[in-house]
């Protein structure tokens, strides 16, 4: 019996990269979660040190402060780490197989 060392390396390569691209995609949706609002511009051009001011009082729960095109990124890659994931678990199990 021999070892096919090729093709054991091939499978290795394969699945470090696709678990670091799995990881990647899903830190870098967290990250896109993570993006603060953009800064309040003042009357005189300056900006807020800080972000906007904040009254408990008048705080909205639907305003996340993060612009919409940070939150439809971190949904697009979360939604391809899911897809990565389903296609890894397609290929794994041969009962799926069914052509």
């Amino acid at each position: 019996m021999t070892i096919d060392w090729l093709a054991f390396l091939i499978v290795f390569a394969a699945a470090l990269g696709s678990a670091v691209f799995v990881v990647a995609l899903y830190s870098l949706g967290i990250r896109f979660l993570a993006t603060p609002a953009p800064p309040v511009r003042r009357a005189d051009g300056s900006f807020e040190p800080n972000g906007p001011s904040r009254d408990d009082e008048d705080d909205d729960v639907d305003d996340l402060g993060r612009p919409r095109w940070a939150t439809v990124a971190a949904n697009v890659c979360f939604g391809l780490s899911v897809v990565a994931v389903l296609v890894g678990i397609f290929l794994i199990i041969p009962a799926l197989h069914f052509w």
